[in-house]
């Protein structure tokens, strides 16, 4: 698993005091990993004392975690104690009651990404390719022609939403309205969110289940070659089908998670690129790296820095005893830059290998749309490179107030365009 040890060269106390902060602070919102490497250092697997949550840095250990059937979503809130206990027992209810993969184990898990994936196949989304480019450049075209642009509203949340609706079904006059809706009901993944967020993330979910319900019933009426319609003919061969709720829940899992966290991989990698300009000459020089570019990426500022899971019986994490109920944090920005793992975790390298980071998470609940996500990123980068021939950082971009997810409020560029190349 891992030979590091597991002890901790720092107490649990000082422990939690870095958690706290990685959760909740400026500091650790801002800029995670100095925290990360301390925990990692000190305390790998980390029980808290204060809040029963045992917390993961180490990749090994993180990957077991969340590769062990032993542990799964469970029936609470996967944060416990990290909230208070009306929050806690409100985001515990609003996961028992979706009726999709991300908050099920087996077996409904198994049943409904059974269901799900028979529409969602890595063939079905490379055929996209195509399409992808011509989504893309007209949203380029507005950074070439402005002086100055939030490159994360003009093309950032602008194309995958535009993808994600295309695979979806959800008609383009209709995409806009989701990015706050989308942006709301994160609330219930996140650490330790207020009761007043998790409010707003329940309306959100509300007019999100309003809607999807009524676009089923549309498809129902008039089939389109979209995954909506594909999902409401699946049949397998027992005749089990999905449910309306599983039907509506899914197409809100699948829209939301489709662009809120690619928009993160495409605002974090360019600030990647812009912040190592030395590794965009590279990728510019040798596309033939922009896979391994958009891999590193991920791993370099993973959109998703934590996964949560619930010990669904007493269970072991790195030879300690967990008791069932308890909750088990891996997270995933601090693994993604362990240094048994990584040669040289803190610098960014576009050509790294091997590199398998854990930002699409691992095991049963590995993100079905990790294809499309990768698919993306190396072609948005790629024609970004190809329309470009520099793109300069306008103004320091601010990180959004949350961990789970993590993304830039936004992220002001100027664009030259390069030689031969129509504005």
């Amino acid at each position: 698993m891992t030979s590091r040890s597991v002890v901790g060269a720092i107490s649990a106390e000082e422990a939690d005091e870095v958690v706290f902060e990685i959760l909740g602070g400026e500091t650790g919102r801002a800029d995670p990993y100095p925290l990360y490497r301390r925990l990692r250092e000190g305390r790998p697997v980390h029980s808290s004392p204060s809040t029963g949550v045992w917390f993961v840095s180490d990749y090994g250990v993180a990957k077991q975690v969340l590769h062990d059937p032993r542990f799964g979503r469970g029936e609470g809130s996967m944060m416990g104690a990290l909230a208070d206990a009306e929050v806690a027992e409100r985001s515990g209810e609003m996961r028992r009651s979706s009726r999709n993969m991300l908050f099920a184990d087996p077996p409904d898990h198994t049943r409904l990404r059974g269901l799900v994936s028979r529409a969602f196949t890595p063939r079905r989304v490379e055929e996209l390719r195509p399409r992808l480019v011509d989504l893309v450049d007209p949203l380029l075209d507005v950074v070439a022609g402005d002086q100055e642009v939030d490159l994360l509203d003009a093309v950032a949340f602008r194309f995958p939403v535009a993808v994600i609706g295309e695979l979806v079904g959800v008609p383009e006059a209709d995409r806009d309205q989701f990015r706050t809706l989308v942006r709301a009901s994160t609330a219930m993944i996140e650490a330790s969110p207020s009761a007043e967020a998790l409010a707003e993330a329940q309306r959100s979910m509300g007019e999100m289940s309003d809607y999807f319900h009524d676009l089923v019933a549309r498809r129902r009426r008039e089939p389109s070659g979209d995954l909506l319609s594909a999902m409401i003919a699946i049949e397998d061969a027992d005749g089990d089908r999905l449910t309306e709720d599983e039907l509506v829940s899914t197409a809100i899992l699948l829209f939301g998670a489709g662009f809120e966290t690619t928009t993160n991989l495409i605002g974090n990698g360019t600030l990647c690129l812009l912040r190592h300009p030395d590794q965009m000459a590279r990728l510019r020089d040798d596309p033939s790296l922009l896979l391994s570019a958009v891999e590193e990426m991920l791993r370099f500022e993973s959109p998703v820095q934590l996964d949560a899971r619930s010990a669904l019986v007493d269970a072991e994490v790195a030879g300690r005893r967990v008791e069932a109920g308890t909750s088990v944090v891996t997270f995933l920005g601090a693994a993604n830059r362990d240094p048994q793992v990584f040669a040289e975790p803190d610098v960014f390298d576009v050509a790294r290998s091997p590199n398998s980071p854990l930002s699409f998470g691992w095991g049963i609940h590995h993100c079905l749309g990790a294809h499309l996500a990768r698919l993306e990123g190396e072609v948005v980068f790629g024609r970004m490179l190809d329309r470009f021939a520099r793109i300069d950082l306008a103004e320091e971009p601010v990180w959004r107030q949350s961990i789970t997810l993590r993304g830039l409020e936004g992220l002001r560029v100027s664009a030259v365009i390069a030689p031969g190349v129509d504005a």
